[in-house]
């Protein structure tokens, strides 16, 4: 057998190095390209085109409720019996392409859901949840949910997103944290808890703790309110700067142990890919509910009294009317 020349080998050599070079870029591309353009292809062959959000819910108005949910232990996932530490309904225009945030006072005193207990309507979810029922947390939900029903004088919720701020932390982090300015020192009862005035990157504990500090006066709720709506706007800004709002669906698929929804995973990759192309900052308006604070044992304990009449008029322009 003839020997191949030393010339020909060399460029044989070259060719395949070429093609493999070339076979791996195209893997690296298409693996870019998926996350980028269409993160929903990464896990399922049938979710390689993200469907338009009117297509996938077939209306120009939705309105979701966003819950966060807390409890004191610190492995804070749905095992435990939770407190709704914040409470958001967003309206989305998807023919405006516009955003309208309400912010319900978790200290608002309510009539409970499947009670006949009036309570601050952070307590609602454990009403639902001591029922005897097969899955105690959807109860939690429910019970939750029909209780900030009955305060929207009529305008009806859609959908619902709920998540532990265990799976907050851990999403935050794992898209790299958040620029953010606080506004002054926020000393909490440990230094972990505590937040220097500054701008700086917030991670996924130092994000929470801002989410979810609070005054030692206990009628502290509606600037506490103020600071998230703050937060969730500048991460809005943040994720749109840097163009994150690719990566939110594989992180959103990722934590899913922590969140409980009705959407369905394509409603939710419309919804983000509506944020990222559709949705400007100066499209989103806030509203938050109001009223005065009152306590029944001289100090001890404090309720937040809804103001019906002014919260009528503000769920009024926040729903468009």
């Amino acid at each position: 057998m003839d020997r191949v020349p030393q010339k020909a080998r060399f460029y044989i050599a070259l060719t395949v190095t070429a093609a493999i070079a070339v076979f791996a870029f195209s893997i690296i591309f298409f693996g870019v390209y998926q996350v980028y353009f269409v993160p929903a292809a990464l896990f399922n062959s049938d979710f390689s085109e993200v469907s338009p959000v009117e297509e996938e819910f077939g209306q120009k108005v939705v309105n979701v409720a966003v819950l966060g949910l807390h409890n004191r232990n610190e492995d804070n996932t749905f095992g435990e019996i939770y407190f709704v530490d914040t409470i958001l309904v967003v309206s989305i225009n998807f023919d405006t392409n516009s955003l309208a945030l309400l912010a319900v006072p978790r200290d608002s005193y309510v009539l409970l859901a499947k009670s006949e207990v009036s309570d601050r309507i952070r307590q609602s979810y454990s009403y639902g949840f001591h029922q005897e029922t097969a899955d105690p947390h959807a109860a939690g939900l429910k019970a939750a949910l029909d209780t900030l029903d009955s305060i929207l004088d009529g305008v009806k919720i859609h959908h619902y997103l709920a998540m532990d701020l265990q799976g907050l932390r851990e999403l935050i982090d794992s898209m790299g944290g958040v620029n953010f300015t606080v506004e002054e020192d926020l000393i909490g009862f440990t230094p972990r808890e505590s937040l220097k005035a500054g701008p700086q990157q917030l991670d996924g504990r130092g994000y929470v703790t801002y989410l979810t500090y609070r005054e030692e006066d206990t009628r502290d709720d509606l600037n506490r309110m103020k600071r998230q709506k703050d937060l969730l706007l500048a991460t809005f800004m943040y994720f749109k700067e840097m163009g994150l709002f690719s990566y939110v669906i594989p992180t959103y698929t990722a934590y899913r142990e922590h969140i409980r929804t009705d959407l369905s995973f394509n409603q939710v990759a419309a919804l983000a890919f509506f944020a990222g192309e559709r949705l400007e900052s100066d499209a989103i308006k806030d509203y938050s509910l109001t009223g005065e604070y009152f306590s029944p044992d001289e100090g001890e304990t404090y309720f937040l009294a809804l103001d019906e009449e002014a919260n009528k008029l503000i769920i009024e322009h926040w729903a468009g009317r």
